[in-house]
């Protein structure tokens, strides 16, 4: 069937509107690689977007075409043009779409903060409380103490991200995870799944320098880049307990305990949320208590910057 004239002229300016800003992304990277390569050697030309992201795009420019492009393929361009957040959304916004949701900020993000660390104050388990970036924004008491964490105040703020973190060799995490053979696969299942986590999370701001700054910056601790350049994909199948070697708080013993970690929600959105530890075995059950029992007897504390 064919289209009625005014479906046709209703769709013109919003097609329109989305080659003039799709062309003015992709000169823009094209004098980028005039004369510097791209490590990918793209060249960003029309037949090489329309081959690696858009099949429909050559007849888009001549007309041939009067389909708006869908969303999933306007993020496909989007990723091949190696665009940041806000030239996605005003790619999205030029074809009539609502844009991408951005992370909470200023007083939104104060206060979803805020909830959480009151959230954290009432939880029995150890919790992280972290933003999209996997950053750690407060610790509870009991965390610090199951893993012999510094208190936040002593972390200098650039360094305070779960990921570094629990590489880093002269902190007990790392070598408390991987004792043994069995715990260090377990220790390395976890590492990948948290680095597939911080990717997803942050798939959409990729290009953007601070985001490649700060991967820069984890790289820079032990052998992390190892990890993050192997690219493995893990499915639930591929999930083990987390294993952690701990001093029981009241007999003062060392012992294997087997922990699995949940997230928790505070807002509509994905962040910021809890990562909190659930013991899986009873000797992490008395370890727990234990903990318990010395935070009860003293007063909460939520260390936080």
């Amino acid at each position: 069937m064919l289209e009625s004239d005014s479906n046709i002229a209703r769709k013109l300016p919003v097609i329109r509107d989305v080659i003039e800003t799709i062309e003015r992304l992709r000169i823009a990277r094209q004098d980028e690689v005039r004369d510097c390569p791209h490590p990918l050697l793209k060249r960003f030309t029309q037949q090489e977007l329309t081959d690696e992201a858009c099949p429909t795009y050559k007849n888009l420019l001549v007309g041939r075409s009067l389909r708006v492009p869908s969303r999933q393929t306007l993020m496909q361009i989007a990723h091949y043009l190696e665009c940041s957040m806000a030239q996605r959304n005003e790619l999205l916004l030029a074809a009539r779409y609502l844009p991408e949701n951005l992370e909470l900020t200023g007083s939104d993000l104060r206060q979803v903060l805020e909830q959480g660390r009151q959230v954290m104050d009432t939880l029995p388990y150890p919790a992280l409380l972290v933003t999209h970036t996997l950053h750690i924004e407060a610790i509870s008491g009991s965390f610090q103490r199951l893993f012999e964490f510094l208190p936040l105040s002593e972390i200098p703020e650039t360094q305070r991200y779960v990921l570094p973190l629990f590489f880093r060799h002269d902190m007990p995490v790392r070598k408390r995870s991987s004792f043994n053979d069995e715990s260090t696969k377990a220790w390395e299942v976890g590492v990948v799944r948290g680095i597939q986590l911080f990717k997803q999370s942050n798939r959409l701001y990729q290009f953007e320098p601070w985001y490649q700054e700060l991967v820069e910056r984890f790289c820079a601790v032990a052998d992390f880049r190892m990890y993050w350049e192997q690219g493995e994909i893990l499915d639930q199948h591929d999930e083990l307990p987390k294993q952690l070697l701990c001093r029981n708080t009241i007999t003062g013993e060392w012992q294997p305990i087997q922990l699995k970690q949940i997230r928790i929600s505070i807002c509509s959105q994905m962040y910021p949320c809890l990562m909190a530890l659930l013991p899986l075995d009873d000797a992490a059950r008395t370890v727990f208590a234990a903990l318990n029992s010395i935070e009860t007897s003293t007063t909460p504390v939520v260390h936080s910057f």
